[in-house]
Protein backbone atom coordinates (compact mmCIF):
# COMPACT_ATOMS: atom_id res chain seq x y z
CA UNK A 1 0.00 0.00 0.00
CA UNK A 2 1.27 3.21 -1.07
CA UNK A 3 1.99 6.24 1.44
CA UNK A 4 -1.13 8.47 0.29
CA UNK A 5 -3.59 4.91 0.76
CA UNK A 6 -2.43 4.52 4.37
CA UNK A 7 -2.80 8.44 5.19
CA UNK A 8 -6.45 8.50 3.05
CA UNK A 9 -6.94 4.95 5.65
CA UNK A 10 -5.97 6.49 8.84
CA UNK A 11 -7.41 9.51 7.98
CA UNK A 12 -10.68 8.12 7.23
CA UNK A 13 -10.63 5.60 10.12
CA UNK A 14 -10.07 8.46 12.44
CA UNK A 15 -13.03 10.29 11.45
CA UNK A 16 -15.35 7.18 11.66
CA UNK A 17 -13.90 7.01 15.27
CA UNK A 18 -14.40 10.54 15.80
CA UNK A 19 -18.68 10.57 14.56
CA UNK A 20 -18.69 6.78 16.80
CA UNK A 21 -17.32 8.94 19.75
CA UNK A 22 -20.13 11.71 19.27
CA UNK A 23 -22.92 9.56 18.55
CA UNK A 24 -21.87 7.47 21.78
CA UNK A 25 -21.53 10.17 24.17
CA UNK A 26 -24.83 11.85 22.91
CA UNK A 27 -26.60 8.63 23.11
CA UNK A 28 -25.55 8.14 26.70
CA UNK A 29 -27.70 10.93 27.67
CA UNK A 30 -30.85 10.12 25.74
CA UNK A 31 -31.90 6.93 26.41
CA UNK A 32 -34.95 4.78 23.62
CA UNK A 33 -36.51 4.31 26.65
CA UNK A 34 -36.31 5.71 29.70
CA UNK A 35 -38.65 3.59 31.58
CA UNK A 36 -36.52 0.49 30.57
CA UNK A 37 -32.84 1.53 31.30
CA UNK A 38 -30.52 -0.18 28.83
CA UNK A 39 -32.61 0.38 25.76
CA UNK A 40 -30.70 2.44 23.12
CA UNK A 41 -30.79 2.65 19.43
CA UNK A 42 -27.21 2.29 19.24
CA UNK A 43 -26.49 4.42 16.87
CA UNK A 44 -22.84 4.53 17.08
CA UNK A 45 -22.68 0.86 16.26
CA UNK A 46 -22.92 2.11 12.47
CA UNK A 47 -19.93 3.30 12.75
CA UNK A 48 -18.70 -0.25 13.82
CA UNK A 49 -20.56 -1.95 10.95
CA UNK A 50 -19.44 0.60 8.41
CA UNK A 51 -15.88 0.02 9.65
CA UNK A 52 -15.78 -3.43 9.61
CA UNK A 53 -17.49 -3.36 5.79
CA UNK A 54 -15.05 -0.86 4.23
CA UNK A 55 -11.83 -2.03 5.89
CA UNK A 56 -12.36 -5.21 7.68
CA UNK A 57 -11.89 -7.42 11.28
CA UNK A 58 -9.19 -5.43 12.51
CA UNK A 59 -10.05 -1.78 12.38
CA UNK A 60 -13.42 -3.04 13.02
CA UNK A 61 -12.23 -3.63 16.75
CA UNK A 62 -9.76 -0.98 16.86
CA UNK A 63 -12.30 1.65 16.05
CA UNK A 64 -14.92 0.25 18.27
CA UNK A 65 -12.55 -0.44 21.62
CA UNK A 66 -11.20 3.28 21.11
CA UNK A 67 -14.59 4.43 20.76
CA UNK A 68 -15.96 2.59 24.04
CA UNK A 69 -12.12 4.03 25.52
CA UNK A 70 -12.57 7.49 24.48
CA UNK A 71 -16.11 7.53 24.80
CA UNK A 72 -15.57 6.77 28.54
CA UNK A 73 -12.87 9.31 28.74
CA UNK A 74 -15.69 12.54 28.20
CA UNK A 75 -17.87 10.50 29.89
CA UNK A 76 -16.36 9.47 32.67
CA UNK A 77 -15.41 5.27 33.23
CA UNK A 78 -18.43 4.50 35.01
CA UNK A 79 -21.29 1.75 35.01
CA UNK A 80 -21.95 2.98 31.34
CA UNK A 81 -18.35 2.55 30.21
CA UNK A 82 -18.13 -1.18 32.19
CA UNK A 83 -21.39 -1.82 30.56
CA UNK A 84 -20.41 -0.45 27.00
CA UNK A 85 -16.96 -2.43 27.25
CA UNK A 86 -18.46 -5.57 28.04
CA UNK A 87 -21.08 -5.25 25.39
CA UNK A 88 -18.73 -4.39 22.63
CA UNK A 89 -16.85 -7.38 23.55
CA UNK A 90 -19.29 -9.79 23.80
CA UNK A 91 -21.10 -8.19 20.24
CA UNK A 92 -17.44 -7.80 18.39
CA UNK A 93 -17.01 -11.65 19.40
CA UNK A 94 -19.77 -13.10 18.05
CA UNK A 95 -19.88 -10.77 15.51
CA UNK A 96 -16.66 -11.68 13.73
CA UNK A 97 -17.48 -15.52 14.11
CA UNK A 98 -20.38 -14.94 11.49
CA UNK A 99 -17.81 -12.03 9.36
CA UNK A 100 -15.77 -14.86 8.49
CA UNK A 101 -17.99 -17.35 7.18
CA UNK A 102 -19.08 -14.69 4.59
CA UNK A 103 -22.86 -16.24 5.04
CA UNK A 104 -24.59 -13.42 6.85
CA UNK A 105 -25.71 -9.75 5.54
CA UNK A 106 -25.36 -6.68 7.17
CA UNK A 107 -28.68 -6.61 8.61
CA UNK A 108 -27.62 -10.38 10.54
CA UNK A 109 -24.46 -8.51 11.68
CA UNK A 110 -26.22 -5.65 13.29
CA UNK A 111 -29.32 -7.80 15.13
CA UNK A 112 -26.34 -10.29 16.12
CA UNK A 113 -23.94 -7.12 17.62
CA UNK A 114 -26.85 -5.45 19.19
CA UNK A 115 -28.27 -8.47 20.49
CA UNK A 116 -25.37 -9.52 22.05
CA UNK A 117 -24.50 -6.28 22.89
CA UNK A 118 -27.20 -6.27 25.39
CA UNK A 119 -26.97 -10.08 26.40
CA UNK A 120 -23.13 -9.14 27.41
CA UNK A 121 -25.10 -6.08 29.82
CA UNK A 122 -27.49 -8.29 31.18
CA UNK A 123 -24.88 -10.61 32.28
CA UNK A 124 -22.71 -8.24 33.61
CA UNK A 125 -25.40 -6.74 35.58
CA UNK A 126 -26.20 -10.01 37.20
CA UNK A 127 -22.77 -10.66 38.34
CA UNK A 128 -22.38 -7.01 40.05
CA UNK A 129 -25.45 -7.23 41.77
CA UNK A 130 -25.60 -11.04 41.76
CA UNK A 131 -29.32 -11.46 41.80
CA UNK A 132 -29.98 -14.12 38.77
CA UNK A 133 -33.41 -12.53 38.64
CA UNK A 134 -31.43 -9.95 36.50
CA UNK A 135 -30.99 -12.50 34.10
CA UNK A 136 -34.98 -12.23 32.98
CA UNK A 137 -34.11 -8.72 31.58
CA UNK A 138 -32.34 -10.40 28.88
CA UNK A 139 -35.46 -10.59 26.93
CA UNK A 140 -36.51 -7.39 26.62
CA UNK A 141 -32.91 -6.89 25.27
CA UNK A 142 -33.08 -9.42 22.91
CA UNK A 143 -36.43 -8.04 21.65
CA UNK A 144 -34.86 -4.63 21.48
CA UNK A 145 -31.52 -5.59 19.98
CA UNK A 146 -33.81 -6.98 17.20
CA UNK A 147 -35.50 -3.93 16.44
CA UNK A 148 -32.91 -1.83 16.76
CA UNK A 149 -30.56 -4.57 14.93
CA UNK A 150 -32.69 -3.78 11.91
CA UNK A 151 -32.45 0.36 12.19
CA UNK A 152 -28.70 0.16 12.21
CA UNK A 153 -28.58 -2.36 9.84
CA UNK A 154 -30.69 -0.40 7.43
CA UNK A 155 -28.98 2.63 8.00
CA UNK A 156 -25.83 1.19 7.97
CA UNK A 157 -26.60 -0.34 4.64
CA UNK A 158 -27.93 3.06 3.17
CA UNK A 159 -24.71 4.43 3.75
CA UNK A 160 -22.44 1.85 2.47
CA UNK A 161 -24.99 2.10 -1.18
CA UNK A 162 -24.15 5.87 -1.06
CA UNK A 163 -20.71 6.13 -0.84
CA UNK A 164 -20.47 3.65 -3.70
CA UNK A 165 -17.99 1.17 -1.99
CA UNK A 166 -18.17 -2.55 -2.52
CA UNK A 167 -19.97 -4.15 0.38
CA UNK A 168 -18.00 -7.35 1.36
CA UNK A 169 -20.08 -8.53 4.33
CA UNK A 170 -23.32 -8.26 2.50
CA UNK A 171 -24.20 -11.74 0.64
CA UNK A 172 -28.32 -10.63 0.39
CA UNK A 173 -28.32 -8.86 -3.15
Amino acid sequence: MNQHLKIRKIVDLSILLAIGVILNIIENYIGLMPLLPGVKLGIANTVGLLTLALYGPIEFVLVGLLRVVLAGTFSGFGMNFLLSLTGFLLSSVVVLLLYFTNKFSIYALSFTSAVFHGVGQVILITIIYQNAMMLYYVYIMIFSGLVTGFVIGALSKMILLKIRRPLEVDNDE
